[in-house]
């Protein structure tokens, strides 16, 4: 294992042994650093040394994240599982090579982790993109799966074969179905929409809005994200495969955002606009199970997290 040693007295809260797969990448970095600040001793696993905090944050450095061969020997270990298809923008020819490079992998890997003897808690990072175009918003997670992209695609149908394996060899299962994240440490000019706006006000370049940007999408800041994530890790729901959505419950429009944050950062966005036969449909989640089911709340709103993300990225 490399990285650092977790200081003396430092214990697994309630006994409990914690892995970060894809932790060198921005969710996964998130999560590692904020479970290893609220006291539980989680271990990342990636292929890349940590960008940040290395020699604070336990880390297992590892080419093959997915063959399984870095979990010791216990059976009810939780994993929070960020590594995999990380990017949107990711083409690929057909389905077959979308199920061969980034499906496959993924649940050959669960197989992999049930012959090695673990039954413990997955907490698989899933996307409010298998939704596709919904009728109605909010959207509750009941709602019929329609995914409009490659990325969507792969989201699905790994949650359908883990949920098969969950349910066939009786490890614990939570789903999170994530909204637009953003105030994360590792976020760089092309990790979502705000961290694209806030590179086009510092640097002058051309943001570009297609249509009139009236679409709605939910945002939830990292610490509102990571704080769910560690309801799950010290509670679990009760199993074996619950779904769940992680948002606000609240939709802003790109038109808002762009106006709500030269407000808060300064300065004045260079906006081109572009013609759009149709706008992309909104995408605001029901969070109401979420909130029953771990107790947990957004505390975060948007102009304070849009503060925040400006005053740890200048």
């Amino acid at each position: 294992m490399r990285g650092g040693a977790v200081p003396a007295g430092r214990r697994e809260a309630g006994g409990m042994t914690v892995y970060v797969t894809g932790s060198s990448g921005v969710l996964g970095f998130e999560i590692l650093s904020h479970l290893h600040d609220a006291g539980i001793a989680a271990s990342g696993v990636a292929r890349k040394p940590l960008p940040l905090r290395n020699g604070q944050l336990r880390q297992i450095s590892t080419p093959e994240v997915l063959r399984a061969g870095w979990l010791p020997g216990r059976a009810d270990a939780t994993i929070v599982h960020c590594a995999g298809l990380a990017s949107p923008r990711v083409h690929f020819n057909d389905f077959a090579e979308l199920s061969r490079r980034d499906i496959e992998p993924q649940i050959r890997f669960a197989e992999l982790l049930v012959a090695k003897g673990w039954r413990g808690h997955m907490i698989y990072l899933s996307s409010a993109g298998v939704y596709g175009d919904s009728a109605s918003l909010p959207i509750p997670e009941d709602t019929p799966l329609a995914a409009k992209s490659w990325y969507a695609l792969q989201k699905m149908s790994v949650e359908q074969g883990l949920s098969l394996l969950a349910q066939r060899h009786g490890f614990r299962l939570t789903i999170l179905r994530v909204a637009n994240v953003y105030g994360a440490a590792l976020a760089g000019p092309t990790f979502g929409v705000v961290t694209i706006l806030l590179d086009a006000l510092r640097t002058g370049k051309a943001f570009r809005l297609f249509g009139g940007g009236t679409s709605l999408r939910d945002y939830i800041h990292a610490s509102d994200f990571c704080a769910a994530v560690e309801r799950c890790c010290r509670t679990p729901p009760r199993g074996p495969v619950t779904v769940l959505n992680l948002g606000t419950g609240e939709g802003t429009s790109l038109a808002s955002l762009i106006e709500l944050l030269p407000r808060v950062a300064g300065g004045t966005l260079n906006i081109v606009h572009q013609p759009q036969d149709g706008e992309v449909a909104s995408s605001v989640l029901d969070i109401s199970r979420t909130r029953a089911v771990l107790g947990w709340a957004p505390a975060v709103g948007l102009e304070e997290g849009l503060r925040r993300t400006v005053a740890v990225t200048r």
